[in-house]
């Protein structure tokens, strides 16, 4: 597991390590405060969570949103900073903090990996953006995200105390999730489509 930690994590720094990418974040068009209020979100999703078992937990995450929004460099960015607060303010240990980075940064791959597929092998239509790579690529994320974070606790806890007191949940939050992620895409691709990097309005709304 420390092995598996520690390649996550030298995988998550090397996207960061391209100098194209930090030029492109100067020169970005979505306004900095929208950055800023993106991680505060973030947080306060991460934050109010439901304690099933210590320090297991279920809540939303939001970072489906992230990486229609701004990509996967920057999504993981976010992540980064959200662990990082998790860490200081609510008292997250170390190998406990540096986990849940490590299963932000598989559900943005797993993210960006269903949008890609989107964006080549289906119609290029908003409605299959909207309801694919946001709506149920949200729900995959999340559904990915909880049985990952589970993964070190499988000693812990006996099976039958982790189906019935935390897996059992991961449906339940599963469609809320779903709705919160493609309603604010919803949002964002209606009224400021420009700030959505992976929506592209001349393809998705004027394909001719």
């Amino acid at each position: 597991m420390l092995l598996f930690t520690a390649l996550t994590l030298l995988a998550g720094v090397l996207l960061w390590l391209d100098k194209a990418f930090w030029r492109e974040l100067r020169q970005t068009h979505p306004p900095w405060p929208l950055y800023g209020a993106c991680c505060c979100v973030l947080a306060l999703l991460w934050q109010t969570d439901a304690a099933v078992l210590q320090p297991l937990s279920v809540h939303f995450l939001g970072l489906t949103t992230a990486l229609l929004l701004f990509g996967l460099r920057l999504a993981s960015l976010l992540a980064t900073l959200v662990c990082g607060l998790g860490y200081l303010q609510l008292g997250w240990s170390l190998e406990h903090s540096l986990w849940v980075l490590c299963c932000a940064f598989w559900t943005l791959w797993l993210n960006a990996l269903l949008v890609w597929w989107v964006y080549q092998f289906l119609p290029r239509h908003s409605f299959v953006y909207l309801f694919v790579a946001a709506f149920l690529n949200s729900a995959l994320a999340l559904c990915l995200f909880l049985l990952l974070k589970a993964l070190p606790f499988w000693q812990q806890y006996s099976s039958a105390q982790l189906i019935d007191s935390y897996l059992l949940f991961i449906p339940l939050a599963a469609l809320p999730e779903a709705l919160l992620n493609g309603m604010a895409m919803t949002l964002f691709v209606i009224y400021k489509p420009e700030w959505v990097k992976t929506f592209s309005q001349r393809q998705y709304l004027d394909p001719n």
